[in-house]
Formats: C-alpha cells, structure tokens, sequence
C-alpha cells in the first residue's frame, strides 16, 4: 500500500468494491477493502501499530466498542468509525464543519464544504464525536 493519512484526508469509505479516499481537494480509489491496511500502514508510519492504537485508546477512554483511532498524535489525525446500509467509514475527526439529522439521516459537512448524506444513526455518530473529543483531552493532558 502506498497511501498514508495526511491532514488533507477527510474521510475513507468502503462501498462493498472499492476504497475511496476523500481529500480535500481529490478522490483516490482502490480496487477492494483497503481501509484496515490504510490505517495500519499509516499507524506504523507514525509510530505504531492500528492494534497498538487501539489499545491505548481503549485505556484511554474507557470503552471497548467502536473506539477512536489517533493515527498520529503529532498531526492529530483522529479518526473514528461509522457505518451506513452500504458504506464503511472512517472519519477525520478533525474535519467536520458540522452534522445534524435530516429526516432520519445524517448530513455531514466537512471544511472543505464537501457533503454526504448517511442512511446512520445521529445518536451513534454523536456518541463516536464525543468519544474523540474525549481521547484528544487525555491525550493533550498527559
């Protein structure tokens, strides 16, 4: 794999044949699921493993479930999962603008002013937002 998280990565889904990932200003695409290998390589190019990040998240937050992902600590590249009926997502935290419900759906918007549209629960999407927000204080506190 030759892609690496970068600040400009916004987002990265898996549609169920490709991995597309979301930078600010363009769309990279990958034949298969890619995104445990794109978090694993990047993890390890920062410093550590996906499997090591998950532990200290878990340590560091409490919970076991859907656990937030701080890809590097130095760019703060926090990424979290959501999941719609046919995408798998893993969001850069520290891109959303902003979110809210939308006849049963989420809209999401990112800084860049980029847009989607979720068939996924707000409830869930907001408890994986204060998940991160809770992972950067310890992280910024310790």
């Amino acid at each position: 794999m030759d892609y690496f998280i970068t600040k400009s990565t916004i987002f990265m889904e898996f549609n169920g044949e490709s991995t597309i990932v979301h930078e600010n200003d363009k769309k990279i695409f990958f034949k298969g699921e890619k995104l445990e290998d794109i978090l694993n390589d990047s993890c390890i190019y920062y410093g550590s493993t996906l499997r090591g990040r998950i532990i200290s998240s878990k340590q560091f937050i409490g919970t076991n479930y859907k656990v937030p992902i701080l890809v590097s600590e130095k760019n703060n590249l926090l990424f979290f999962y959501i999941k719609d009926n046919d995408s798998i997502y893993w969001v850069n935290f520290l891109s959303i603008k902003s979110y809210k419900k939308i006849e049963g759906k989420l809209l999401i918007v990112f800084n860049n002013n980029e847009r989607i549209i979720l068939n996924a629960s707000y409830t869930v999407f907001h408890n994986q937002i204060l998940r991160c927000s809770r992972l950067m204080v310890v992280y910024s506190t310790r």
